[in-house]
């Protein structure tokens, strides 16, 4: 008969957890053009409304709302939103 071993919370936390998953992350670039005017192309793609709009700035998009469907990025007709690796 096998015998089972014994693991510590310690252990079963430290030897076996898994990385954490990157998410892949959302930019806008400087090209946007609601710096130089007025565009919400991507903001009203979005169906969880993660991104937040600034008057003569570029949007935010806000990490925690966003499900990365991509939609903004479709809409988007100068390509300024990109996806990184980086997290």
């Amino acid at each position: 008969m096998r015998e089972s071993k014994q693991y510590s919370r310690r252990q079963l936390f430290t030897q076996f957890a898994r990385p954490p998953v990157k998410q892949p992350q959302m930019m806008i670039s400087n090209i946007c053009d609601n710096l130089y005017g007025y565009c919400e192309s991507c903001i009203d793609s979005c169906p969880e409304q993660a991104m937040i709009w600034y008057a003569d700035k570029k949007p935010i998009i806000n990490i925690e709302k966003c499900t990365r469907c991509l939609k903004c990025i479709d809409a988007c007709f100068i390509s300024a939103i990109t996806i990184t690796d980086e997290s």
